[in-house]
């Protein structure tokens, strides 16, 4: 389990913070800033990375970004500590299945609040399917009740597209999303529309920036979002996802680390979005990468993110784990 019962007073709360960034696109040189969260929100806090760590992550997400050939947002949170970098990370940029992450959080929020049930039921017929993999469709050759818990492991784990599109319709459709996560303090984050309404006009997708989606996990392991139980839920859904990821965030840390991801795959678009538990007690990197309109393949998209995802693990590897509380 992720999140202890010990943690959840004592972590910092994440705050929205204004950040200056330019772009990083289409052959742009790219900048990044370094901001810590907690000294956003506490103009007292001293914490931070050591002067030489600091540097070089900011030089080599920057260097990174260069080689997108595409727009590209990204942005890095120490939870614990609250030190944020991103690159871009104010762009909002398509999300493809990563919107099934804001989408699982207000169901469970939903489920909090008594309006939904974990056991409750929900027809799907053949006719309900949305576009997407046929490895998904199969699994609604024939009409079938499935519970909400049912729905949202499809939704996570598999990114069934149906199993989505019927947890929409449950919380009331995707503008009920949009205004929980403005709820929650995320106003970069737009669900507009589902899969099937995405899948007919693919010039509306959904949005959402790379900072707004690093906050939204780094508060969702904070236990600002929701309470155990649900996070609980969420984040072993999004352990056990295995939707591209494995060849993303996941690829190049080393075996046996705990990753727990959202992906989302379109056109010339690679996204992943993530907690990575560092190890020896360092605590977690809240990680968002989303990349659009590029010139690489996907396989190098992959690659990309999960360079991405090493170089920052490598960096608070490196800092004892006493300067990072």
């Amino acid at each position: 389990m992720r999140i202890k019962a010990s943690m959840m007073g004592g972590l910092l709360g994440v705050a929205l913070v204004s950040v200056g960034l330019s772009a990083c696109s289409r052959g742009e040189r790219a900048s990044a800033s370094g901001i810590g969260l907690s000294e956003a929100s506490n103009p007292t806090a001293t914490t931070t990375l050591p002067a030489k760590t600091d540097s070089e992550l900011r030089e080599r997400l920057t260097a990174l970004c260069t080689t997108a050939k595409g727009d590209i947002g990204v942005a890095v949170i120490h939870v614990e500590s609250g030190r944020m970098f991103d690159v871009a990370g104010a762009k909002q940029l398509p999300l493809y299945s990563v919107y099934k992450l804001p989408l699982a959080i207000t169901v469970l929020k939903r489920v909090e609040e008594k309006q939904v049930s974990l056991d409750q039921r929900v027809w799907v017929t053949p006719s309900d399917v949305a576009p997407g993999s046929q490895f998904n469709a199969d699994l609604w050759r024939q009409p079938a009740a499935k519970t909400v818990a049912e729905l949202l492991e499809f939704s996570i784990v598999r990114s069934d597209n149906t199993s989505s599109d019927k947890l929409l319709e449950l919380v009331g459709g995707p503008r009920i999303v949009t205004a929980q996560m403005y709820a929650y303090g995320f106003n970069n984050i737009d669900i507009k529309y589902s899969s099937r309404e995405f899948a007919a006009h693919r010039e509306k997708p959904n949005l959402g920036t790379a900072v707004d989606l690093a906050m939204l996990l780094a508060k969702l392991q904070q236990g600002g979002l929701l309470q155990p139980p649900q996070v609980s839920l969420l984040l072993g859904l999004m352990d056990r996802a295995r939707t591209g990821g494995e060849r993303r965030l996941r690829a190049n840390l080393p075996a046996g680390t705990e990753v727990a991801e959202k992906t989302g795959t379109g056109e010339n678009t690679a996204n992943d979005v993530g907690l990575i538990t560092l190890p020896d007690g360092k605590g977690h990197l809240a990680i968002a990468v989303l990349i659009n309109g590029s010139k690489l393949a996907t396989a190098d998209q992959e690659k990309l993110i999960a360079e991405i995802a090493r170089t920052a693990y490598d960096a608070y590897l490196s800092v004892p784990a006493a300067e990072l509380h």
